[in-house]
């Protein structure tokens, strides 16, 4: 089984290295096996770095350049799989952008309850306070930041809910705390 972890990085330093860290040990904690993943010598500069690996160690380092993307339309979309870890193969994910190609980002909703997007945790403003969804897909990185920090609390949302909210937020390694204001959600 392969795993990625995709972090940012900036002037050779790794943003949030400490919960990247926690999250691999996570994952070789849970699968029984012995974390031998050390982060280290990784070139200068800006850009997304994947990092691939399994039992054995890191497969595969990947460079890429950081990419800003508009999110305004996004379509809700109900599954029913798991992805508590970060597995390299994403295909439930991907395969929604071939299947709407439409639309710029999906909100899902597992067992009635929004859970993420394809590409990050999600968050919404009540006019008060940012509630992210209390049963993510994926503990995000920088998501487990931010709760511990105070920024964000976690809650039981409901595509019934969505009405009440004045803003939504992407939140990944990558995307930081991406706040949109004017976006389209399709039923």
């Amino acid at each position: 089984m392969e795993f990625i972890e995709t972090m940012y990085v900036k002037n050779g330093n790794i943003l949030n290295l400490e919960y990247h860290l926690k999250r691999i040990e996570k994952t070789f904690k849970h699968f029984k096996y012995k974390n031998n993943i050390k982060i280290d010598n990784l070139k200068n500069g800006e850009y997304r770095v994947r990092i691939t690996y399994n039992q054995f160690g890191i497969l595969n380092i990947e460079y890429f350049p950081i990419k800003q993307r508009e999110f305004k339309k996004f379509k809700l979309v109900k599954i029913n799989f798991d992805y508590a870890f970060k597995y390299k193969n994403r295909k439930p994910l991907s395969t929604l952008h071939t299947k709407f190609p439409d639309y710029d980002e999906f909100i899902l909703i597992k067992n009635h309850l929004i859970t993420d997007t394809t590409i990050s945790n999600i968050a919404f403003f009540t006019g008060k306070e940012w509630l992210t969804p209390k049963y993510p897909l994926l503990k995000g990185t920088k998501r487990e930041e931010l709760l511990k920090k105070g920024i964000l609390k976690e809650a039981n949302i409901h595509k019934s809910d969505l009405k009440f909210f004045k803003k939504l937020a992407l939140i990944n390694a990558i995307l930081g705390f991406r706040e949109i204001k004017d976006f389209d959600i399709i039923r």
